[in-house]
């Protein structure tokens, strides 16, 4: 994954490109190429790699919650 200096900028943002990505693109452009060649083509980017130690609590996160869905379906169906 990569991350440019306006990663911290969030939703808003990421709206106004798609917005404009519908506006300006070429015909048959896809998302990918607008943003390589529009968007960040001028931007430097700092590559980030995951942290191994928090995608596995990440991935223990996952599974617990998956396992407690039936839980959330039932208090909703009887609460």
């Amino acid at each position: 994954m990569a991350v440019g200096a306006t990663a911290a900028e969030g939703g808003a943002w990421g709206i106004a490109v798609l917005a404009a990505y519908l506006i300006r693109r070429t015909p048959g452009q896809s998302l990918a190429d607008y943003l390589a060649t529009r968007v960040f083509a001028d931007v430097e980017l700092d590559e980030v790699k995951p942290d191994p130690t928090d995608v596995a609590g990440f991935d223990a996160f996952m599974q617990r919650y998956r396992r407690a869905l039936p839980v959330q379906r039932a208090a909703v169906e009887y609460g």
